[in-house]
């Protein structure tokens, strides 16, 4: 059986406006910072190596009383506005329809991003939603990788993502990198990292041979 891996923000579902107004308002409510800008969060957010916790808040590490305030505010703020890239919806029924097994790898937590697939009406195409609460390590790191494909054959495993942390999870799991061009991704020297690259969802199809 061919497997699947789709991060979520910017490769299936387009957050940006959601996670600036939750990120914003922890900014605000909790360490009276300014406002961030979309382009701003997004590009942190996508970097390997970064500490989010000081580039977003000014601190060493989350502290639990944001954290908690962030999942609160997001599990509803996320209904506002995120939806799924143009094509996306259409891609992932005919995987379904292909027999291809589908999972979702995602640095966010794990309940709000079950809520946003649910609200886009595309859940029920997962067979198992793997947010970084799930792991000790998330992406750049292979951990949620590897707890997907299992035992697996991991040459017929795909990671389709937007950012160079998906890309460095794919191949520290053995299996191989897609990198989707129409959500967050912003080009320049992640092209350079990938062989395989899906200018559209529909291409990837292709890639896995349906």
């Amino acid at each position: 059986m061919k497997t699947l891996i789709f991060d979520l923000d910017g490769t299936l579902v387009d957050t940006r406006k959601d996670i600036t107004a939750s990120i914003n308002f922890i900014r605000s409510e909790v360490y009276g910072l300014p406002p961030m800008n979309e382009r701003e969060i997004v590009g942190l957010m996508n970097r390997p190596g970064l500490n989010l916790a000081y580039e977003f808040y000014g601190v060493e590490r989350y502290e639990e009383r944001a954290r908690e305030m962030f999942e609160e505010h997001y599990s509803r703020q996320c209904l506002q506005n995120a939806r799924c890239f143009d094509g996306i919806a259409e891609l992932l029924q005919v995987l379904d329809g292909s027999g291809i097994e589908m999972f979702v790898a995602t640095n966010a937590p794990t309940k709000t991003s079950k809520i946003i697939l649910q609200n886009c009406g595309v859940d029920k195409f997962f067979a198992d939603v793997v947010g970084a609460d799930r792991v000790e390590e998330p992406k750049p790191h292979p951990q949620m990788l590897k707890m997907i494909t299992g035992s697996r054959n991991r040459e017929r495993c795909w990671m389709v993502g937007d950012s160079l942390k998906d890309v460095m999870a794919a191949r520290g799991a053995g299996i191989t990198p897609v990198l989707a061009q129409w959500g967050f991704c912003d080009g320049g020297e992640i092209e350079e990292e990938v062989e395989i690259e899906a200018k559209r969802p529909i291409d990837i199809l292709r890639v896995v041979g349906v």
